[in-house]
């Protein structure tokens, strides 16, 4: 049997989202830890990572610290982490600056190794042919599992990056993707766009892991394939669903005569009232209202001022790290260039 154990959205970071009143480090940093423990139980031979592990785009803002807390826990893990790049874990979501960002160290230091692209992973499981009580010294393969990635890679996602994946002389294929996917499909707020299951149905894989969108939608069956959209390992925005919602992994079993198994893992956490600060809703949604506002009029400055493309004028204006960032944020949801 081949064991793999999926998470994704851990959004690590220093400080902590405006909503939580704990350390924020610590208790994500537990949750990693979590993982391995499951992993080890399980006999994993991989974690599989969905992207956005870091939460602050800013490389400068991820501290040499936090990323030594990273690399000491996951040593501590029985098998290899292969992770994808998401559009948190990058600069202005672009992977092409992943070499600058503390996922690329975690890259290339090997404490995560990279998948998508074309990087894969194939996982074997070999028996020794048997003749009475005797083993041959050939080997075959009685099990084979391959494990693709899609990174994020812009809000109009490109479907040849799904439909060109095409079964081999694995015995199942799998996808791991950092897409926003769920049953009906359409766009995110009209902007970003989402993989509808159906879309799925008549194409190779046998397994879709999805990361991006925090809600856990669970685990769907489409016909003989399998969809895997549990959501985030961390519980950051002040809304009823990450309130409600107890992060979980999935322990996805490979058997050659059996098939394809998942098992949900919820991980132990505090309750709400313990990490957020619920009484802070109000105050939290009239500061954001201020600040979109802010940023609506910035942009429509800009646009009747400048000839650059809004996004390279605004990496260069001298203001704060964390308002050029939401600046950023709400004009590539409004898919400005």
């Amino acid at each position: 049997m081949i064991t793999l154990v999926w998470r994704t959205d851990v959004h690590l970071a220093v400080q902590p989202p405006q909503s939580r009143t704990d350390d924020w480090a610590d208790t994500v940093l537990d949750k990693l830890r979590q993982v391995g423990e499951i992993a080890r139980e399980v006999k994993a031979n991989a974690v599989i990572d969905g992207g956005d592990f870091f939460h602050i785009k800013t490389p400068s803002r991820t501290t040499h610290a936090l990323i030594q807390r990273v690399a000491a826990i996951h040593a501590e893990y029985p098998c290899p982490v292969y992770g994808l790049t998401g559009n948190h874990d990058v600069k202005y979501g672009d992977p092409a600056y992943v070499n600058e960002a503390p996922l690329g160290v975690l890259f290339e230091t090997g404490v995560f190794k990279r998948l998508g692209g074309d990087i894969e992973k194939v996982f074997t499981e070999s028996e020794s042919e048997q003749l009475g009580n005797t083993y041959q010294h050939d080997t075959y393969e009685t099990n084979r599992v391959r494990v693709v990635g899609i990174p994020y890679h812009g809000k109009a996602y490109d479907p040849n990056r799904l439909t060109t994946i095409v079964k081999g002389n694995e015995k199942f294929l799998v996808v791991a993707a950092h897409l926003l996917a769920s049953p009906a499909g359409g766009e995110m707020f009209g902007s970003e766009d989402i993989v509808a299951y159906g879309d799925l149905a008549n194409l190779d894989p046998d397994v879709w892991m999805f990361g991006h969108w925090h809600k856990n939608q669970g685990v769907t069956k489409l016909g003989q394939k399998l969809i895997v959209n549990i959501g985030s390992l961390t519980r950051g925005a002040l809304n009823e669903d990450d309130v409600a919602r107890t992060p979980e992994v999935a322990i996805l079993r490979f058997d050659a005569k059996e098939g394809v198994t998942i098992e949900r893992r919820e991980l132990d956490v505090k309750p709400a009232a313990e990490v957020f600060d619920l009484e802070g809703r109000t105050r939290q949604e009239a500061k954001s209202m201020t600040v979109d506002a802010f940023v609506e009029s910035v942009k429509e400055t800009l646009t009747q001022q400048t000839r650059k493309p809004l996004l390279d004028e605004v990496r260069e204006m001298d203001m704060l790290d964390p308002v050029r960032e939401r600046l950023i944020l709400y004009l590539e949801e409004e898919g400005a260039s």
